[in-house]
């Protein structure tokens, strides 16, 4: 069960990532449901999600994990990634536990991210990746206002065969 949360949203809550969430984590992002949206190639297992937990989840390099929560309960994950200081851009990743897809929990969370990318680390760019064949993350960023620079055509290989990769961001003055 996550935290407190750190910030607070209508339907959502972005709660600091805890030892206790490890678990859950791990058997997200191993679902065959969820791993291939997330671009991910092989499994992981409890000691790979402890040690990320223990290496990264509390790391201070600028790069911030939340364990998106519903009524204190976690059904997935945000993070800010890629923080590039001189050029003040990040990147925000989502997933959610394919229990909790078509809710709208994700694009809450993305809004709520964005604004902590903002308004907390003075990003000036925030950039989303989407996974060819994951539609609905497109819709998250194109509802949210990001604005889609291009196609990475062919940019990652998963499931036998090469994927294109489309990249939105929105801009601070934009958002």
């Amino acid at each position: 069960m996550p935290g407190r949360p750190f910030i607070e949203g209508e339907t959502v809550d972005l709660c600091a990532v805890s030892e206790d969430d490890v678990d859950f984590l791990c058997e997200t992002v191993n679902d065959p449901a969820v791993w291939p949206t997330i671009g991910a190639r092989t499994p992981v297992t409890e000691k790979q999600e402890r040690e990320w937990y223990e290496d990264h989840a509390s790391e201070d390099d600028g790069n911030v994990n939340f364990v998106v929560a519903v009524d204190g309960d976690p059904v997935g994950s945000v993070g800010v990634h890629g923080v590039d200081d001189v050029n003040g851009s990040a990147e925000i990743g989502i997933f959610l536990a394919a229990d909790y897809w078509g809710n709208g929990y994700g694009t809450e969370a993305g809004r709520l991210a964005t604004d902590y990318a903002f308004a907390q680390h003075r990003r000036h760019r925030v950039v989303a990746r989407v996974f060819e064949g994951n539609d609905a993350s497109a819709r998250i960023w194109e509802k949210l206002g990001f604005e889609r620079e291009g196609t990475h055509r062919d940019e990652v290989y998963a499931d036998g065969e090469y994927r294109d990769v489309r990249y939105y961001s929105v801009l601070e003055d934009e958002w």
